[in-house]
Protein backbone atom coordinates (compact mmCIF):
# COMPACT_ATOMS: atom_id res chain seq x y z
CA UNK A 1 0.00 0.00 0.00
CA UNK A 2 1.25 3.04 -0.79
CA UNK A 3 2.29 5.63 1.84
CA UNK A 4 1.03 8.99 2.41
CA UNK A 5 2.97 12.20 2.06
CA UNK A 6 0.43 13.44 5.21
CA UNK A 7 1.79 13.04 8.71
CA UNK A 8 -0.70 10.68 10.32
CA UNK A 9 -1.61 13.35 13.26
CA UNK A 10 -2.62 15.91 10.45
CA UNK A 11 -4.93 13.06 8.65
CA UNK A 12 -6.78 12.05 11.77
CA UNK A 13 -7.92 15.79 12.01
CA UNK A 14 -11.50 16.82 11.04
CA UNK A 15 -12.37 19.43 8.90
CA UNK A 16 -12.92 22.64 11.02
CA UNK A 17 -16.83 22.79 12.15
CA UNK A 18 -17.06 26.23 12.45
CA UNK A 19 -15.08 27.54 9.45
CA UNK A 20 -15.74 24.32 8.15
CA UNK A 21 -19.59 25.49 8.41
CA UNK A 22 -18.92 28.80 7.21
CA UNK A 23 -17.32 27.75 4.10
CA UNK A 24 -20.36 25.77 2.90
CA UNK A 25 -22.39 28.87 3.68
CA UNK A 26 -21.11 31.06 1.85
CA UNK A 27 -21.28 28.22 -1.06
CA UNK A 28 -24.80 27.59 -0.43
CA UNK A 29 -25.64 31.80 -0.33
CA UNK A 30 -23.98 32.41 -3.58
CA UNK A 31 -26.57 30.50 -5.15
CA UNK A 32 -29.63 30.81 -3.38
CA UNK A 33 -32.44 33.26 -4.83
CA UNK A 34 -33.02 36.67 -3.12
CA UNK A 35 -34.79 36.04 0.43
CA UNK A 36 -33.92 32.38 0.96
CA UNK A 37 -30.15 32.56 1.79
CA UNK A 38 -29.09 30.47 5.08
CA UNK A 39 -29.08 32.55 8.22
CA UNK A 40 -25.64 32.18 9.87
CA UNK A 41 -25.98 31.31 13.75
CA UNK A 42 -22.93 28.73 13.71
CA UNK A 43 -19.63 30.90 14.40
CA UNK A 44 -19.63 32.88 17.54
CA UNK A 45 -19.53 36.42 16.78
CA UNK A 46 -21.51 39.74 17.41
CA UNK A 47 -22.88 41.94 14.64
CA UNK A 48 -21.51 45.14 16.94
CA UNK A 49 -18.86 46.21 15.03
CA UNK A 50 -15.57 47.27 17.21
CA UNK A 51 -15.38 50.66 18.88
CA UNK A 52 -14.08 53.80 16.09
CA UNK A 53 -11.45 54.63 18.80
CA UNK A 54 -9.55 51.00 18.04
CA UNK A 55 -9.23 51.79 14.37
CA UNK A 56 -8.42 55.75 15.28
CA UNK A 57 -5.62 54.41 17.51
CA UNK A 58 -4.01 51.99 14.59
CA UNK A 59 -4.23 54.76 12.26
CA UNK A 60 -2.77 57.34 14.47
CA UNK A 61 0.16 55.10 15.51
CA UNK A 62 1.39 54.31 11.74
CA UNK A 63 0.91 58.09 10.90
CA UNK A 64 3.53 58.48 14.55
CA UNK A 65 5.62 55.15 14.70
CA UNK A 66 5.55 54.25 11.08
CA UNK A 67 8.85 52.55 11.73
CA UNK A 68 7.80 50.45 14.56
CA UNK A 69 4.54 49.27 13.18
CA UNK A 70 6.64 47.84 10.37
CA UNK A 71 9.59 46.70 12.32
CA UNK A 72 10.00 43.18 14.62
CA UNK A 73 8.21 43.36 18.07
CA UNK A 74 9.57 41.53 20.72
CA UNK A 75 8.47 37.97 21.19
CA UNK A 76 6.27 38.65 24.17
CA UNK A 77 4.68 41.98 23.04
CA UNK A 78 5.42 45.50 23.10
CA UNK A 79 5.84 46.43 26.87
CA UNK A 80 2.91 49.18 26.32
CA UNK A 81 0.76 46.26 25.49
CA UNK A 82 1.60 44.28 28.34
CA UNK A 83 0.97 46.63 31.23
CA UNK A 84 -1.96 47.66 29.62
CA UNK A 85 -3.11 43.78 29.71
CA UNK A 86 -2.02 43.61 33.06
CA UNK A 87 -4.08 46.55 34.09
CA UNK A 88 -6.86 45.45 32.53
CA UNK A 89 -7.43 41.60 34.04
CA UNK A 90 -6.67 43.39 37.30
CA UNK A 91 -9.99 45.76 36.75
CA UNK A 92 -11.57 42.71 35.93
CA UNK A 93 -10.58 40.07 38.11
CA UNK A 94 -8.73 41.67 40.62
CA UNK A 95 -5.29 39.43 39.85
CA UNK A 96 -2.40 40.90 39.03
CA UNK A 97 0.32 39.11 36.60
CA UNK A 98 3.33 41.33 36.47
CA UNK A 99 3.55 42.91 32.73
CA UNK A 100 7.34 42.34 32.36
CA UNK A 101 7.56 38.91 33.16
CA UNK A 102 4.52 36.77 33.74
CA UNK A 103 2.41 37.86 30.91
CA UNK A 104 3.29 37.07 26.70
CA UNK A 105 1.11 38.42 23.49
CA UNK A 106 0.31 35.78 21.27
CA UNK A 107 -0.48 35.86 16.95
CA UNK A 108 -3.82 33.65 16.16
CA UNK A 109 -5.82 34.41 18.83
CA UNK A 110 -6.27 32.69 21.68
CA UNK A 111 -6.31 29.40 19.96
CA UNK A 112 -2.60 30.73 19.04
CA UNK A 113 -2.02 30.93 22.57
CA UNK A 114 -3.49 27.58 23.56
CA UNK A 115 -0.96 26.00 21.01
CA UNK A 116 1.83 27.50 22.65
CA UNK A 117 0.81 26.41 25.91
CA UNK A 118 0.55 22.77 24.75
CA UNK A 119 3.47 22.82 22.67
CA UNK A 120 5.20 24.05 25.85
CA UNK A 121 3.81 21.66 28.05
CA UNK A 122 2.37 18.66 26.99
CA UNK A 123 4.26 15.46 26.13
CA UNK A 124 3.09 12.85 23.67
CA UNK A 125 0.68 10.78 25.71
CA UNK A 126 -0.14 12.94 28.14
CA UNK A 127 -3.95 12.67 29.38
CA UNK A 128 -5.87 15.81 29.18
CA UNK A 129 -9.33 16.26 31.38
CA UNK A 130 -11.68 18.03 29.45
CA UNK A 131 -15.24 18.63 30.95
CA UNK A 132 -17.95 18.06 27.84
CA UNK A 133 -19.55 19.24 26.28
CA UNK A 134 -16.96 21.84 25.66
CA UNK A 135 -15.67 23.67 22.67
CA UNK A 136 -15.13 21.26 19.54
CA UNK A 137 -11.79 22.16 19.21
CA UNK A 138 -9.68 21.07 22.54
CA UNK A 139 -9.81 17.28 21.02
CA UNK A 140 -8.01 17.70 17.63
CA UNK A 141 -5.38 20.46 19.15
CA UNK A 142 -4.77 17.70 21.91
CA UNK A 143 -4.01 15.17 19.44
CA UNK A 144 -2.22 17.52 17.24
CA UNK A 145 0.44 17.98 20.39
CA UNK A 146 0.52 14.12 21.04
CA UNK A 147 -1.61 14.48 23.81
CA UNK A 148 -4.76 12.52 24.65
CA UNK A 149 -7.89 14.09 25.66
CA UNK A 150 -10.27 12.60 28.07
CA UNK A 151 -13.26 14.25 28.71
CA UNK A 152 -15.52 13.70 31.96
CA UNK A 153 -19.74 14.38 30.79
CA UNK A 154 -21.34 16.55 32.63
CA UNK A 155 -24.81 15.19 32.90
CA UNK A 156 -27.05 18.47 33.94
CA UNK A 157 -24.19 20.73 32.17
CA UNK A 158 -26.85 23.87 31.91
CA UNK A 159 -26.72 24.16 35.95
CA UNK A 160 -24.09 22.04 36.90
CA UNK A 161 -20.22 22.52 36.47
CA UNK A 162 -17.60 19.06 36.90
CA UNK A 163 -18.04 17.95 39.88
CA UNK A 164 -14.62 17.07 42.39
CA UNK A 165 -15.63 13.48 43.09
CA UNK A 166 -15.54 13.09 39.04
CA UNK A 167 -12.42 15.00 38.55
CA UNK A 168 -10.80 12.86 41.39
CA UNK A 169 -11.81 9.76 40.08
CA UNK A 170 -10.71 10.93 35.97
CA UNK A 171 -7.13 11.91 37.63
CA UNK A 172 -3.92 9.15 37.02
CA UNK A 173 -0.91 8.85 36.86
CA UNK A 174 -0.80 10.22 33.02
CA UNK A 175 -2.68 13.41 33.97
CA UNK A 176 -0.67 16.61 32.87
CA UNK A 177 -3.67 18.92 32.05
CA UNK A 178 -6.97 20.02 32.77
CA UNK A 179 -8.71 22.32 31.10
CA UNK A 180 -11.37 25.02 32.88
CA UNK A 181 -12.74 28.43 32.59
CA UNK A 182 -14.94 30.96 33.65
CA UNK A 183 -17.66 30.13 30.59
CA UNK A 184 -17.95 27.03 29.29
CA UNK A 185 -19.01 26.80 25.05
CA UNK A 186 -22.01 25.81 24.42
CA UNK A 187 -24.26 25.69 27.49
CA UNK A 188 -23.17 29.23 29.00
CA UNK A 189 -22.76 27.48 31.85
CA UNK A 190 -20.49 29.91 34.71
CA UNK A 191 -17.99 28.37 36.81
CA UNK A 192 -17.76 30.50 39.89
CA UNK A 193 -15.40 30.72 42.66
CA UNK A 194 -16.74 28.58 44.97
CA UNK A 195 -16.77 26.09 41.99
CA UNK A 196 -13.26 26.67 41.07
CA UNK A 197 -12.39 26.59 44.79
CA UNK A 198 -13.56 23.07 45.55
CA UNK A 199 -11.79 21.46 42.30
CA UNK A 200 -8.77 23.43 42.99
CA UNK A 201 -8.35 21.21 46.34
CA UNK A 202 -8.81 18.45 44.28
CA UNK A 203 -5.65 19.41 41.98
CA UNK A 204 -3.82 20.70 45.03
CA UNK A 205 -3.92 17.86 46.77
CA UNK A 206 -2.58 15.18 43.86
CA UNK A 207 0.08 17.96 42.99
CA UNK A 208 1.31 17.72 46.85
CA UNK A 209 1.23 14.24 46.62
CA UNK A 210 3.15 14.06 43.17
CA UNK A 211 5.82 16.88 44.98
CA UNK A 212 6.59 13.92 47.22
CA UNK A 213 7.20 11.94 44.68
CA UNK A 214 9.58 14.35 42.71
CA UNK A 215 6.82 14.07 40.17
CA UNK A 216 5.71 17.15 37.85
CA UNK A 217 2.64 19.09 38.63
CA UNK A 218 -0.82 18.55 37.37
CA UNK A 219 -1.67 22.07 35.36
CA UNK A 220 -4.52 24.37 34.89
CA UNK A 221 -5.25 25.74 31.55
CA UNK A 222 -8.00 28.58 32.52
CA UNK A 223 -9.52 29.40 28.84
CA UNK A 224 -11.74 32.92 28.94
CA UNK A 225 -12.92 33.58 26.03
CA UNK A 226 -15.97 35.14 26.73
CA UNK A 227 -14.89 36.67 29.74
CA UNK A 228 -16.78 40.22 29.29
CA UNK A 229 -19.86 38.62 29.08
CA UNK A 230 -20.20 37.67 32.48
CA UNK A 231 -22.16 40.44 33.13
CA UNK A 232 -21.74 39.80 37.53
CA UNK A 233 -17.96 39.20 37.12
CA UNK A 234 -15.91 36.37 36.12
CA UNK A 235 -13.92 34.29 38.70
CA UNK A 236 -10.58 33.04 38.24
CA UNK A 237 -8.56 29.96 39.39
CA UNK A 238 -5.76 31.80 39.90
CA UNK A 239 -6.16 33.48 42.87
CA UNK A 240 -7.02 30.61 44.66
CA UNK A 241 -5.43 29.15 47.64
CA UNK A 242 -5.87 26.08 48.92
CA UNK A 243 -5.28 25.82 53.09
CA UNK A 244 -5.70 21.72 54.34
CA UNK A 245 -5.86 20.63 57.93
CA UNK A 246 -2.73 20.41 58.50
CA UNK A 247 -2.31 23.98 57.65
CA UNK A 248 0.07 23.24 54.08
CA UNK A 249 -1.32 25.55 51.64
CA UNK A 250 -1.38 25.79 47.92
CA UNK A 251 -1.05 28.60 45.81
CA UNK A 252 -3.26 27.67 42.60
CA UNK A 253 -1.50 30.67 40.55
CA UNK A 254 1.71 28.30 40.72
CA UNK A 255 0.14 25.86 38.03
CA UNK A 256 -2.24 28.02 36.20
CA UNK A 257 -2.12 29.20 33.08
CA UNK A 258 -4.39 31.62 32.00
CA UNK A 259 -5.34 32.62 28.27
CA UNK A 260 -7.62 35.31 26.82
CA UNK A 261 -7.82 37.90 23.98
CA UNK A 262 -9.97 40.98 22.86
CA UNK A 263 -11.98 39.13 20.07
CA UNK A 264 -14.85 38.16 21.95
CA UNK A 265 -15.26 41.13 23.87
CA UNK A 266 -14.40 43.78 21.18
CA UNK A 267 -15.04 42.54 18.09
CA UNK A 268 -11.42 41.89 16.94
CA UNK A 269 -11.70 38.56 15.72
CA UNK A 270 -9.72 39.09 12.74
CA UNK A 271 -6.75 40.74 14.51
CA UNK A 272 -6.22 36.89 15.54
CA UNK A 273 -4.36 38.37 18.92
CA UNK A 274 -4.06 36.29 22.03
CA UNK A 275 -2.27 36.54 25.56
CA UNK A 276 -0.76 34.33 28.21
CA UNK A 277 -0.72 34.68 31.94
CA UNK A 278 1.35 32.77 33.87
CA UNK A 279 4.38 32.21 36.44
CA UNK A 280 7.90 33.61 35.15
CA UNK A 281 9.27 30.38 35.09
CA UNK A 282 6.77 29.43 32.29
CA UNK A 283 6.44 32.12 30.35
CA UNK A 284 10.13 32.31 29.72
CA UNK A 285 10.11 29.03 27.88
CA UNK A 286 6.45 29.75 26.19
CA UNK A 287 8.67 32.65 24.60
CA UNK A 288 11.43 30.45 23.28
CA UNK A 289 8.46 27.88 21.94
CA UNK A 290 6.92 30.73 20.21
CA UNK A 291 9.47 32.81 18.69
CA UNK A 292 10.06 29.12 16.79
CA UNK A 293 6.34 28.81 16.05
CA UNK A 294 5.38 32.26 14.61
CA UNK A 295 7.69 34.74 16.64
CA UNK A 296 5.46 37.44 17.29
CA UNK A 297 1.80 38.74 16.85
CA UNK A 298 1.54 41.35 14.31
CA UNK A 299 2.20 45.10 14.99
CA UNK A 300 -1.02 46.51 13.70
CA UNK A 301 -2.70 44.03 16.07
CA UNK A 302 -0.75 44.75 19.02
CA UNK A 303 -1.81 48.41 18.51
CA UNK A 304 -5.51 47.72 18.29
CA UNK A 305 -5.41 45.85 21.22
CA UNK A 306 -3.96 48.31 23.33
CA UNK A 307 -6.31 50.79 22.77
CA UNK A 308 -9.11 48.11 23.27
CA UNK A 309 -7.39 47.63 26.93
CA UNK A 310 -8.02 51.27 28.32
CA UNK A 311 -9.93 52.03 31.00
CA UNK A 312 -12.20 54.06 29.09
CA UNK A 313 -13.32 51.09 26.99
CA UNK A 314 -14.46 49.01 29.70
CA UNK A 315 -17.79 50.43 29.50
CA UNK A 316 -18.07 49.56 25.35
CA UNK A 317 -17.01 45.68 26.66
CA UNK A 318 -20.10 45.92 29.18
CA UNK A 319 -22.50 47.88 26.83
CA UNK A 320 -21.83 45.07 23.87
CA UNK A 321 -22.32 42.55 26.52
CA UNK A 322 -25.76 43.74 27.76
CA UNK A 323 -27.06 44.50 24.39
CA UNK A 324 -26.14 41.04 23.18
CA UNK A 325 -28.04 39.49 26.24
CA UNK A 326 -31.22 41.53 25.68
CA UNK A 327 -31.08 39.97 22.06
CA UNK A 328 -30.39 36.39 23.27
CA UNK A 329 -33.40 36.73 25.80
CA UNK A 330 -35.78 37.69 23.54
CA UNK A 331 -34.51 35.15 20.72
CA UNK A 332 -34.79 32.15 23.54
CA UNK A 333 -38.40 33.30 23.95
CA UNK A 334 -39.55 32.96 20.82
CA UNK A 335 -37.80 29.53 20.43
CA UNK A 336 -39.04 28.22 23.40
CA UNK A 337 -42.51 29.54 22.63
CA UNK A 338 -42.26 26.36 20.00
CA UNK A 339 -43.49 23.40 21.39
CA UNK A 340 -41.75 20.59 22.73
CA UNK A 341 -38.58 22.75 21.88
CA UNK A 342 -36.40 23.06 25.42
CA UNK A 343 -33.90 26.48 25.56
CA UNK A 344 -32.61 27.38 28.95
CA UNK A 345 -31.09 31.11 28.97
CA UNK A 346 -27.54 30.54 29.24
CA UNK A 347 -25.56 32.18 32.39
CA UNK A 348 -22.80 33.61 30.23
CA UNK A 349 -21.85 33.97 26.69
CA UNK A 350 -23.61 35.18 23.82
CA UNK A 351 -24.78 31.34 22.36
CA UNK A 352 -27.72 28.86 23.34
CA UNK A 353 -27.65 24.90 23.27
CA UNK A 354 -31.28 24.31 22.15
CA UNK A 355 -32.54 21.10 22.87
CA UNK A 356 -34.96 20.00 19.33
CA UNK A 357 -34.99 16.46 21.24
CA UNK A 358 -38.61 16.30 21.30
CA UNK A 359 -38.54 15.80 17.14
CA UNK A 360 -36.09 13.80 16.78
CA UNK A 361 -37.63 10.89 16.12
CA UNK A 362 -39.64 12.58 13.12
CA UNK A 363 -36.39 14.50 12.07
CA UNK A 364 -35.04 10.99 11.58
CA UNK A 365 -38.16 9.65 9.92
CA UNK A 366 -37.71 12.21 7.24
CA UNK A 367 -34.25 11.29 6.61
CA UNK A 368 -31.75 13.69 8.58
CA UNK A 369 -29.11 12.27 10.75
CA UNK A 370 -29.13 15.11 13.38
CA UNK A 371 -31.37 18.21 14.71
CA UNK A 372 -28.82 20.50 13.09
CA UNK A 373 -28.80 18.97 9.06
CA UNK A 374 -32.73 19.31 9.70
CA UNK A 375 -32.83 22.99 10.38
CA UNK A 376 -29.82 23.74 7.82
CA UNK A 377 -32.17 22.67 4.97
CA UNK A 378 -35.37 23.01 5.88
CA UNK A 379 -35.01 26.51 7.88
CA UNK A 380 -32.06 27.54 6.36
CA UNK A 381 -30.79 28.42 9.38
CA UNK A 382 -26.79 27.83 10.09
CA UNK A 383 -25.66 26.04 13.69
CA UNK A 384 -23.55 23.79 15.30
CA UNK A 385 -24.54 20.10 16.30
CA UNK A 386 -24.07 19.05 19.94
CA UNK A 387 -22.37 16.03 18.87
CA UNK A 388 -19.32 18.47 18.07
CA UNK A 389 -19.36 19.41 21.46
CA UNK A 390 -19.23 15.81 23.29
CA UNK A 391 -18.61 12.87 20.47
CA UNK A 392 -20.28 9.53 21.50
CA UNK A 393 -22.93 10.85 23.63
CA UNK A 394 -25.88 10.41 21.49
CA UNK A 395 -28.33 12.33 23.67
CA UNK A 396 -27.01 15.38 22.23
CA UNK A 397 -27.43 14.68 18.61
CA UNK A 398 -30.50 17.12 18.42
CA UNK A 399 -29.17 19.54 19.90
CA UNK A 400 -27.18 23.00 18.63
CA UNK A 401 -25.51 25.62 19.20
CA UNK A 402 -26.65 29.05 18.04
CA UNK A 403 -24.68 32.56 18.07
CA UNK A 404 -27.10 34.68 19.67
CA UNK A 405 -24.72 37.76 18.91
CA UNK A 406 -26.87 38.63 15.72
CA UNK A 407 -29.06 41.69 15.02
CA UNK A 408 -32.61 41.90 16.93
CA UNK A 409 -33.85 41.49 13.12
CA UNK A 410 -31.80 38.34 12.13
CA UNK A 411 -32.63 36.53 15.34
CA UNK A 412 -36.28 37.34 14.96
CA UNK A 413 -36.06 35.96 11.49
CA UNK A 414 -34.26 33.08 12.59
CA UNK A 415 -36.57 32.15 15.30
CA UNK A 416 -39.68 32.43 12.59
CA UNK A 417 -38.21 30.08 10.00
CA UNK A 418 -37.00 27.38 13.06
CA UNK A 419 -40.73 27.39 14.13
CA UNK A 420 -42.62 26.77 10.86
CA UNK A 421 -40.12 24.27 9.81
CA UNK A 422 -40.69 22.22 13.73
CA UNK A 423 -44.17 22.95 13.13
CA UNK A 424 -44.22 21.02 9.51
CA UNK A 425 -43.81 17.55 10.69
Amino acid sequence: MLKSVFSATAMKLRESVTHGTKAKITALNASAPEGEEVIDLSIGTLDDLADDRINEAVIRFIQTQPRTIHEFAPVTGFGFLRQSISERIFRLRGVKYAPENEIMVTPGGIKGAITVVFHTLLNPGDEVIVPLPNWPHYADMIELHGGVMKGILVRDFYDNPLTPEDLDQAISDRTKMVILGDCLNPSGKIYRHEDLSTLSEVIARHNLHRQQNNQPPIQVLFDCPYESHILNGPATISNVTVTFENGVEYAMRDCTTFVSGPGKTYGMHGDRVGYICSTAEKLVMMARVQVNLNSFAATYAQVATHAAMQECMDEVAKARAINSRLNLEGFVEKLNAIPEVRVPIPEGGFFIFADFSGYGEKIATLGYGSAQEFILDRARVASIGGLHFAEGVPELKHFIRLNAGRSESTLRQAAERIRNALLSL
